[in-house]
């Protein structure tokens, strides 16, 4: 596997990080309102979970880029 195809799985899993993130961010904002849940709690911890995991992931693609910078060179 090259260091682009690498960074390329990265970036479909970003996309799907950004997606979980924002729905997770919606279910906090319903979540104080009659439509959201009982345990706003719950929808706060699965929101930091979520923007946790984006940032590992975002993490994972700046080294990516780093190595594919110090090739090029």
């Amino acid at each position: 596997m090259r260091m682009y195809d690498v960074a390329a799985s990265l970036s479909s899993a970003l996309d799907r990080a950004r997606g979980a993130l924002a729905g997770a961010a919606s279910m906090t904002a319903r979540s104080q309102t009659s439509l959201g849940t009982s345990r706003p709690d719950a929808a706060m911890a699965a929101t930091a979970e979520k923007a946790i995991f984006t940032e590992a992931l975002l993490n994972a693609m700046h080294a990516r880029l780093a190595e594919l910078k110090s090739v090029t060179r």
